[in-house]
């Protein structure tokens, strides 16, 4: 029996999720913190894994098994041949999500799935493998929901929002696929002018790039789990990679700018263009939006302002969110749009604007608001 691919995403992303794969071709089901697709051939774990913006990982399962105690999933576990997937001394390390009353925690069930694995391999090939936590050759995913069970090969490998883009971060930047995701709420075609004036380490802008220049998100990556799977084919890898590069554009000049009143977030955003392929097209200047003219009128503003982590933070806020509602009166071309996101949800009163719509998204566990405005 062919079991359904399941791509995992943030919470909050699924519905984008899915359309996003169905704007590839690749029907799904949505499902929490992700999407089934039901039918699938290798070609589609490799579209999804190289073309998908919102997608956290592709998990192929290897078996579906009902999962009663310690000893079940442990005997379970010694069903699947292992030696197909570790030839040649390679590493691996399990990620796993587990709600079982007979077992302890998710540790504690990785730990008897890792100890199946390495009895049955010592006891075909005389060794067991290696764990490595860090950078394992085979990533592996154990799902228990009270007595269901799958075990799947993660064809993901290093998690999908890790473009390659990001050499320098600042603190608590956004992740890679939210960033995305926000781009896709506001419907960013690429036509506008978009300016992020509180642009961090540059997510936005480059992720706005890679959709304006229709670069996969995975352009600059060299290494994904799927390719340790015995029935990976190069040659069928390569054609699906060179089809979607080959719809790749030149960026739009002066279509995307960003400002930061940090030093430090301004070069970490100049070090992330250079390594993204972008640093003389986007145009990025060290100054305070309260007291920037950018060079262009923008069509489209983005931000994603510092919320604060304590209530004395907050108060310090407040004079900031007003001045970012009357920068994005003033700066944005009319008819135009605005788009704030923010995980301080008292904040969002300061902006002092009429939202059309507040779509609710989750930041790294936080309860989040993307404010949608019209600008008039």
């Amino acid at each position: 029996m062919k079991h359904s691919l399941f791509v995992t995403c943030a919470p909050q992303l699924e519905p984008i999720l899915e359309a996003e794969l169905k704007e590839l071709g690749i029907p799904s089901q949505m499902s929490y913190r992700g999407v089934f697709v039901p039918e699938w051939e290798w070609k589609t774990i490799y579209t999804i894994n190289y073309a998908s913006r919102i997608a956290s990982r592709v998990l192929l399962p290897l078996l579906t098994f009902k999962c009663f105690d310690r000893r079940s999933l442990y005997r379970h576990a010694m069903e699947i041949n292992w030696s197909k997937f570790l030839k040649d001394n390679l590493t691996f390390a399990i990620d796993a999500n587990v709600h079982h009353k007979q077992l302890k925690n998710s540790l504690f069930a990785a730990q008897v799935l890792k100890d199946a694995i390495c009895d049955q391999m010592r006891q075909k090939n005389g060794r067991r493998p290696n764990v490595d936590v860090q950078q394992p050759d085979v990533q592996l995913n154990l799902y228990i929901q009270q007595q269901s069970g799958v075990i799947s090969l993660d064809t993901s490998g290093t998690p999908l929002h890790k473009r390659g883009y990001r050499q320098e971060a600042v603190e608590a930047p956004i992740q890679e696929s939210l960033a995305a995701a926000i781009l896709r709420l506001a419907h960013y075609t690429g036509e506008e002018r978009l300016l992020d004036p509180c642009c961090g380490s540059g997510t936005f802008l480059i992720e706005a790039a890679l959709m304006s220049t229709n670069t996969p998100p995975g352009f600059l990556r060299t290494r994904w789990g799927f390719m340790r799977h015995p029935d990976f084919n190069s040659i069928e890898w390569l054609k699906v990679r060179n089809q979607l590069d080959a719809h790749r554009r030149e960026l739009k000049p002066d279509t995307i700018l960003g400002c930061d009143r940090s030093q430090a977030a301004v070069l970490a955003t100049k070090i992330n263009l250079r390594a993204a392929g972008f640093s003389q097209q986007i145009d990025i200047q060290q100054a305070d939006f309260r007291e920037f003219n950018p060079s262009i009128t923008p069509t489209m503003i983005v931000a994603n302002p510092p919320h604060g982590k304590r209530l004395e933070d907050e108060d310090q806020l407040r004079p900031l969110y007003r001045s970012l509602g009357n920068f994005i009166k003033q700066t944005c071309s009319k008819p135009g749009k605005a788009f704030v996101f923010t995980s301080n949800l008292e904040l969002t009163k300061e902006v002092g604007l009429s939202a059309k719509k507040r779509h609710v998204l989750n930041n790294g566990g936080l309860d989040s608001r993307l404010l949608e405005f019209e600008i008039y």
